[in-house]
């Protein structure tokens, strides 16, 4: 490769990279800070349209080893003794298909069925990438340096009094982040180019985005498609880094992947999969926020009563006098015991203090308003509402079911 053609290649590094080496398939360098990092691996999958993922992270089994120190990590090398704290490798998302296959068992029926599966037009996109990305945290000892031409005798008394000063006091060290980036030869056996970004998954930050935005009530599509641009535009990609390509869906999902994060964002708001439980969670919750309001609340359910009470009472009503022990046993005799069920209706209604004040003021003429097709279920929404000197004001709120003349007058 030509210097030119090497050098376009990697012109969307930052100005934070310091580059250490570079060759046909990969370029290393060093960055200071995490800030730094996070800006140079968006970078790079900017441009390239290339994902990884953690293929190898050895940070818990370095804090149980001593630590080994170096005079040269990979390239880098300051005649400073060195000590790589963790080290991170980020395998290509076409890499090795670490995934074992499930087994399938064998029929030996006389009618063979094969269970219907999802058609894909690929079985997986692993094709055996061997394209790695390389994240070392290297520990300098900066007081403890020694010169350009120095013998391998004084570099071995360096690292003793490295040795018996740790041991004493921990030494006082800076930190840098070196880093071994693969280019476009690196990856063998699938296409680096624009349309290599299709399968990329949604940005974790365009996706937490979206469950702050319907977290405020938002859940408009077209809507959250705009501020997701704006969002992509202005925040993501003013730090300086590679713009994305306009038709990467990890940055610009679609319509049907923003309703899918809506509606995971939704159930994750929910204090339970049964809607009567998450109203009642809900009322606690208005409680704490506004004490002075009001709220009745019955869920729908059902109970089972013995229809020989319920003979018993209405023989009782016809007759006039109350039920005794002897009328029961005298029904029982008659009659054989059966169970019935009667439904206890749902029935909610909401109040708060000011629209206490307006109904006590102005609650000499009173309307009802009825408004259907507010929720999922058939149930009307009803508005208690009355008349002041600025128009028409709600006092109170309830949905009932079912709406008959006997249940709106019973709420």
């Amino acid at each position: 490769m030509d210097n030119q053609g090497q050098n376009s290649e990697i012109d969307w590094l930052p100005s934070s990279f310091h580059i250490c080496s570079s060759s046909e398939e990969y370029i290393t360098g060093i960055v200071s800070s995490e800030e730094d990092l996070k800006l140079l691996l968006e970078s790079h999958k900017r441009a390239t349209g290339t994902s990884y993922t953690v293929w190898s992270d050895d940070s818990q089994k370095k804090q149980k080893v001593t630590p080994r120190f170096l005079w040269k990590v990979e390239d880098y090398s300051k005649r400073i003794p060195l000590s790589v704290k963790r080290r991170v490798i980020y395998a290509c998302q076409h890499g090795k298909n670490y995934k074992k296959a499930p087994k399938t068992e064998e029929l030996h029926t006389e009618h063979e069925y094969i269970s219907r599966r999802r058609f894909h037009i690929q079985s997986s996109k692993k094709v055996d990438c061997p394209a790695k990305l390389y994240v070392r945290y290297i520990l300098r000892y900066d007081n403890f340096a020694v010169g350009d031409k120095s013998s391998r005798s004084e570099k071995q008394a360096a690292i003793k009094r490295l040795l018996e000063s740790i041991k004493e006091n921990p030494t006082a060290t800076s930190e840098v982040i070196h880093v071994k980036i693969p280019l476009a030869e690196a990856h063998k056996k699938h296409n680096i180019s624009e349309n290599c970004h299709f399968s990329n998954k949604i940005h974790h930050e365009v996706r937490d985005k979206i469950h702050e935005y319907v977290s405020l009530g938002m859940t408009s599509v077209p809507f959250l498609k705009k501020v997701l641009k704006t969002f992509v535009q202005k925040e993501l990609s003013g730090m300086g880094s590679v713009l994305p390509h306009p038709q990467d869906p990890s940055y610009y999902p679609s319509s049907h992947v923003i309703q899918n994060h809506v509606h995971q964002a939704l159930l994750a708001g929910k204090y339970s999969g049964f809607d009567q439980l998450q109203l009642e969670k809900k009322i606690d919750e208005w409680k704490l926020t506004d004490s002075d309001a009001q709220f009745f609340f019955r869920q729908c359910t059902e109970n089972y009563r013995d229809q020989t009470e319920i003979h018993i009472e209405v023989n009782a009503q016809r007759n006039g006098f109350p039920v005794t022990e002897d009328s029961e046993e005298d029904f029982e005799d008659k009659h054989t015991p059966e169970m019935t069920t009667s439904q206890e209706t749902f029935l909610f209604i909401h109040q708060n203090k000011q629209q206490q004040h307006l109904l006590e003021r102005y609650g000499d003429m009173v309307l009802l308003d009825a408004t259907y097709r507010t929720t999922k279920y058939a149930l009307p929404l009803f508005l208690v509402v009355v008349r002041t000197n600025v128009g028409y004001k709600p006092v109170a709120e309830f949905i009932l079911e079912p709406a008959l003349g006997a249940k709106v007058l019973h709420a």
